[in-house]
């Protein structure tokens, strides 16, 4: 390899020689008969020079320095200089201002010959180690700009649409009009929320705090479940959806959130990038004690040089710049990551641009039967006014929460910070609290304890409502004594479920 090899410079049969002795140690050596060889050599990728310095020449040293002063920071390339018989190597020498220079005396001892060497390839090593870490960092920091410049984007779209469906219902607009401007705002806000989530889920991949509820799970279901859900996507862009699965059943151990969070991913880019008119397949089959789910289309493929990285955090083929297509290109980290979280696999195959591609989810197989789940039990007193008081300082938020809990039924009260949160829960006593974490002068958290203190929490249902939702997170709510955790945006049903499910007033 060029840049582990020796380029030697010295006249005649002592350049051969110290080839020669060099090749026998391990060392990869190569012999310039001119100096013009060595630049040539030099620029290909050298670990370092060796060089007789009788050779060293007023030209020849101007030319080293324009070299040296050319390389890029990282390179500091190692010169051993070779002296003359009988030179006093103590005095000052010139070359050493060159840089990284060792001088070595005649006649060479082998010994002392090889140890520089080794020095100066090992120090030349740690170098190429140092460029390379440079260019992984700046590709890393290229790719998060294009990131970010496409996460831009696709906010923007869905918030466009959320601001001139506002600015339609704003115009008093007939029925059917506002009816068709709440399914636009409620298709946009569930854009919004996908996106949202999946950059959550790739940070707490890749740190690795995901913690996954597994329980035996029947693959032939989940496939169903996910065709249905991708049916009307599939038949507003005109594709052919179809699925094949086995009639025996295909259980594996796995979250059932997590396994649709993934089939799901790989048939909503399959969707996204095959044409109208296309066709996109689902398969399901027991292969060789394992399930394996395979999501095949007739979409735009993946060039086979970028097949390696379609994995890779920030990593994506290249996309015309109206990004008519969307997307943030990281839902396949996020199915790497969960499948191998369950002790599979995710591989991507496609034979090119315009060839389709076939994604494949392979799962260790659990079983053979998978034992239906105890029917839910129905939420107590359903229907029931309840009291409710929020603890939130966004006003629009808190605003937007107590209007919708009121227009259902239920008695809200608002605080805008930790204090009056807890003077309100004195003062209405309420069956339940919903309270943000990070709130001004007296966090969630705090509040939550002194409720704990007061004995008040023990009688009624304390909901944690934040932007936190890793595990650490989860683990601190429960220890102030939450009862519930929930990432925002919250779902307004879910907390409306909650609530209603409450049992008794805090006392």
């Amino acid at each position: 390899m060029n840049e582990a090899r020796v380029v030697v410079w010295a006249p005649g049969r002592d350049g051969q020689l110290t080839c020669d002795v060099l090749r026998d140690r391990g060392f990869a050596c190569l012999l310039t008969r001119t100096w013009a060889e060595a630049m040539a050599a030099l620029q290909e990728g050298a670990g370092t020079l060796l060089i007789a310095g009788e050779l060293l020449t007023g030209d020849v040293t101007g030319s080293l320095e324009r070299l040296l002063e050319a390389q890029p920071p990282w390179s500091d390339l190692p010169i051993i200089v070779v002296g003359a018989d009988g030179e006093d190597l103590t005095a000052p020498n010139p070359l050493q201002g060159l840089g990284n220079v060792s001088l070595l005396p005649r006649p060479l001892v082998l010994p002392t010959l090889t140890s520089t060497v080794q020095a100066a390839l090992r120090a030349r090593g740690r170098q190429y180690q140092m460029r390379d870490l440079l260019q992984q960092r700046d590709e890393s920091a290229q790719r998060k700009d294009e990131f970010l410049a496409m996460l831009a984007h696709e906010l923007r779209n869905p918030l466009a649409s959320l601001r001139t469906g506002l600015q339609v219902l704003r115009l008093s607009p007939n029925e059917q009009m506002a009816e068709r401007m709440q399914h636009l705002m409620e298709r946009q806000l569930a854009n919004v929320t996908r996106l949202v989530d999946d950059l959550l889920d790739v940070s707490r991949l890749t740190r690795g705090v995901v913690t996954l509820k597994c329980r035996p799970l029947d693959v032939r279901e989940v496939v169903h479940q996910a065709c249905e859900a991708a049916g009307a996507a599939a038949r507003e862009k005109g594709l052919d959806l179809t699925r094949e699965v086995p009639e025996m059943p295909l259980v594996v151990l796995a979250d059932p959130v997590r396994l649709d969070q993934m089939v799901g991913n790989l048939l909503t880019n399959a969707i996204r990038f095959t044409p109208p008119g296309g066709h996109v397949h689902v398969h399901a089959a027991r292969v060789a004690g394992a399930v394996q789910i395979r999501v095949r289309d007739t979409g735009q493929g993946i060039p086979r040089d970028q097949l390696s990285r379609v994995f890779d955090l920030f990593a994506q083929s290249e996309r015309p710049l109206d990004r008519g297509q969307g997307g943030l290109g990281i839902g396949l980290t996020v199915v790497r990551s969960l499948a191998s979280l369950h002790g599979g696999t995710a591989s991507i195959a496609s034979e090119g641009e315009d060839q389709g591609t076939e994604a494949t989810i392979t799962l260790p197989l659990h079983a053979d039967v998978v034992a239906p789940l105890p029917a839910p039990e129905a939420p107590a007193h359903e229907g029931e006014r309840r009291r409710v008081v929020i603890i939130e300082d966004n006003a629009d938020a808190a605003e937007a929460l107590s209007v919708y809990l009121q227009r259902i039924g239920h008695d809200v009260t608002v605080a805008r910070d930790g204090f009056a949160g807890l003077d309100a829960v004195q003062r209405h006593r309420p069956h339940v609290v919903i309270c943000d974490i990070g709130l001004p002068e007296l966090d969630g958290y705090e509040v939550a304890r002194r409720l704990l203190a007061q004995g008040l929490q023990q009688r009624c249902v304390l909901i944690a409502v934040t932007g936190y939702g890793d595990v650490v997170d989860r683990a601190r709510t429960r220890a102030a004594g939450f009862s519930h955790h929930l990432t925002k945006p919250a779902d307004p049903e879910t907390l409306a479920r909650l609530v209603e499910q409450s049992d008794a007033a805090c006392a």
